[in-house]
């Protein structure tokens, strides 16, 4: 061959490198560092490529040694005096008996200080980077544990502010089932946290939410064993302890919560999450202010009236309950979160719209035996809810004999103007028989242009509506849209179609995008003829990037990396 590409050189150095185990990539990238000459734009080079080498437990002592001695020559060049000392002891520790490391550092204990070089008086303090540092979302703080700085000690903080614990191999909130050594490596990692929280109190006052995942005994009982005596002497040590979420069967609960009373008097939220539900009328709570619970059992009134002084968000989800409004202070309320039933004569709109003066979020998923129209209209003319900011009303089943047909006009002018709010959800179950009995249809998305500031919209899409004007309805400012009902029947060629035509007028600044019910073999067209503009997609339960999303992450950390693609207005309403 007359011509080379040099490219093909830097190709074939990364298929070797990638044939080699951890150790020989140190070995490679310590022999490449040593043939730079210390300059100052190879300062950030070299930092991360010896942090990466020192990552790799299996290194040997000298191996350590070159590395931090190589880092070292690297910041005494750059002024770095006292980050070149920290490398050259902690090489002398990995090999005491290496004479360039210990000339080294008795060269630089002759050299008198260089004025240019900064005193540590004039660093910012760990204090200003914490400051920093809490504005930055939990997957920035999770690289910033590399970084071979003070932010590194600080992102821990705050990052493990939130503990999650999982101790089963199945979790009754989303069916997950793991394999023998998943559920070890669960339990393993569960059990040492608490180990450390038990044996150092600076990491467990740093803790504040805690969320236990499936606290179900196996058929020997071990895991209900040993959970319950390693929570019982970690809880009491968590003295910052401000929210608990338990999603678990019903064993071993009460315990758990009983020591929680005792040893949390400040505890200030509580989410339940238990399939079979059992009594909690006799907790108490001072200062208990926010309040979730998911359960097929008795509706928890005791509980609710006892804490009704002092609670200001609720979230109850169980289809055969009511809304416990002689239960609850709704003029204290700004967050409620119901699924249940309104039956006959209910008249829970009314309650909630009359005496929610101070609501921000507000979010009905019904299962609708009642024409609560009227009690929308009677409203409209008088300003009420004035603080909403978030607003769903979702119809997850109806009585047959229920037909109101103005419920959904009455909602629409009921939102009409309200230039604050930042998330709405309007959702109906997908059959046109249903849509004609509640009054869904192309009509209401006429009051979307007025809602100028909305950044997630979450609703169902009526068929006698065109997909060309429909994209031109949707608000300019949203950046997060779900469309509930597409792709149900329609052919293959039908939804391609639908996706060209609703292309054309997308908001400029969409992020997100939601199919609830779409082909999963048709999920790559969403993008290329409808949303190419998206950083992230929902098909149904499963999100994607540039590949589906792993369930775990799906279930459990949803919310910080919807926040950190910029889609926070695409989670729906978290249950604690």
């Amino acid at each position: 061959m007359d011509t080379f590409n040099p490219k093909i050189l830097d190709a074939s150095i990364r298929d070797v490198a990638e044939c080699l185990s951890d150790n020989q990539k140190a070995d490679l990238v310590l022999y490449g560092l040593r043939n730079l000459k210390y300059k100052r734009q190879y300062k950030t080079l070299i930092e991360n490529a010896i942090q990466a080498c020192l990552q790799v437990h299996t290194l040997s002592p000298e191996t350590v040694a070159r590395a931090r001695i190589l880092r070292a020559r690297a910041r005494i060049d750059a002024g770095s005096v006292l980050g070149a000392q920290d490398d050259l002891q902690a090489a002398l520790i990995a090999e005491p008996d290496n004479t360039e490391a210990t000339a080294l550092l008795h060269q630089r204990s002759l050299l008198s200080p260089q004025p240019t070089v900064l005193s540590r008086s004039h660093k910012f303090s760990p204090e200003v980077w914490r400051e920093i540092a809490l504005f930055l979302p939990r997957r920035d703080l999770q690289t910033l544990l590399f970084v071979p700085h003070v932010l590194s000690r600080v992102a821990s903080q705050l990052l493990f502010r939130e503990l999650h614990l999982h101790f089963s191999s199945s979790d009754p909130e989303d069916g997950i089932a793991e394999g023998g050594s998943e559920k070890e490596r669960d339990v393993r990692r569960s059990a040492d946290i608490l180990t450390r929280v038990i044996t150092d109190n600076s990491f467990a006052c740093v803790v504040k939410t805690l969320r236990i995942y499936a606290l179900k005994p196996d058929k020997d009982g071990s895991i209900a064993f040993q959970t319950a005596g390693m929570l019982a002497n970690a809880l009491p040590k968590m003295i910052n302890l401000r929210k608990v979420h338990i999603s678990s069967g019903p064993e071993g609960v009460m315990p758990v919560l009983k020591i929680v009373q005792a040893s949390s008097p400040r505890l200030n939220a509580l989410s339940l999450h238990i399939p079979d539900g059992f009594d909690i009328g006799n907790l108490e709570f001072h200062r208990i202010g926010h309040f979730a619970y998911r359960a097929n059992g008795e509706h928890p009134i005791s509980f609710l009236n006892a804490h009704r002084n002092t609670l200001r968000t609720i979230h109850l989800e169980n289809p055969g309950w009511s809304f416990p409004s002689e239960c609850l202070s709704i003029r204290n309320l700004t967050h409620i979160h119901f699924l249940g039933q309104f039956p006959p004569n209910s008249r829970t709109i009314e309650e909630i719209f009359t005496n929610g003066h101070q609501l921000e979020c507000l979010s009905l998923n019904c299962l609708l035996d009642c024409m609560p129209s009227a009690q929308f209209r009677s409203l409209v003319s008088t300003p009420v809810l004035p603080f909403l900011r978030d607003f769903t009303f979702s119809i997850s089943g109806m009585a047959r004999r229920v037909v109101d047909r103005d419920l959904f006009p009455a909602i629409a002018e009921f939102l009409r103007d309200r230039k604050e709010l930042r998330t709405l959800g309007l959702m109906v179950p997908a059959g046109e028989a249903v849509q004609r009995q509640v009054g869904f249809d192309a009509s209401l998305w006429g009051v979307l242009p007025s809602l100028t500031g909305l950044k997630g919209l979450c609703i169902t899409y009526p068929r006698d509506l065109a997909p060309g004007l429909a994209s031109w309805l949707i608000p300019r400012s949203v950046r997060c849209l779900t469309l509930d009902g597409i792709g149900v029947t329609g052919s293959q060629r039908d939804l391609k179609s639908f996706l060209q035509n609703i292309r054309t007028g997308i908001p400029p600044m969409l992020r997100f995008i939601g199919m609830s019910e779409f082909p999963l073999g048709m999920v790559s067209m969403i993008i290329e003829d409808g949303f190419p503009m998206v950083r992230l997609m929902k098909v149904g339960p499963q999100y994607w990037t540039l590949e589906p999303w792993p369930k775990r992450r799906a279930t459990y950390h949803a919310a910080e990396w919807l926040e950190w693609f910029g889609c926070e207005e695409a989670q729906p309403t978290e249950f604690c």
